[in-house]
């Protein structure tokens, strides 16, 4: 699980240095520098960020999104969605002192040069130019109670929904 964040720097090559609970789990969990010459991560620019996945949960994520997808070529907004997020994205592997070079056409998507921001997001994390970041924090930060609000919202939702279909009274399975 990655978690915490963490503010570092780009090296002059656009070069990443992964910290080392990073790299731990990367190595414990999804076995990354194994093989050789092996991807251990898949970046992509999504909103306002780079996102960096291990390849075993990329793919997961992919399948996930292609079955939850109805007839995807009758929507413009999936195409445009599986265009950006899979057009977007490069495989990388960290070299033997932990770093990543992070794409020059990722790096100026994201705005990214010198301070950085890395953000765990679970079963991810998020490689933000540091300004942006402080900027996205504050305003969710300030919104907070809002979404925690949203978020209970659809739990009971849920929740009636399920009831309404089966009669049971369960919380959903997720």
């Amino acid at each position: 699980m990655f978690l915490g964040t963490f503010h570092l720097k780009l090296d002059d090559k656009g070069r990443l240095t992964i910290p080392v609970r990073y790299r731990e789990i990367l190595q414990e969990k999804y076995h990354a520098g194994q093989e050789p010459n092996g991807a251990e991560l898949i970046l992509s620019f999504f909103d306002h960020c780079l996102i960096a996945y291990p390849k075993a949960e990329w793919m997961s994520l992919a399948h996930e999104l292609t079955a939850a997808i109805t007839m995807p070529s009758m929507h413009r907004e999936v195409r445009d969605l599986k265009r950006l997020f899979f057009g977007n994205a490069v495989e990388c592997t960290a070299d033997a002192q932990g770093r990543v070079l992070l794409a020059p056409v990722l790096r100026a998507k994201a705005d990214l040069n010198g301070d950085i921001t890395l953000v765990g997001v679970n079963d991810h994390f998020e490689i933000w130019n540091r300004e942006q970041w402080e900027r996205y924090y504050i305003n969710v930060e300030e919104r907070l109670e809002e979404i925690a609000q949203k978020l209970a919202e659809l739990s009971n939702a849920r929740i009636s929904h399920r009831e309404h279909m089966f009669g049971d009274g369960s919380p959903p399975r997720l």
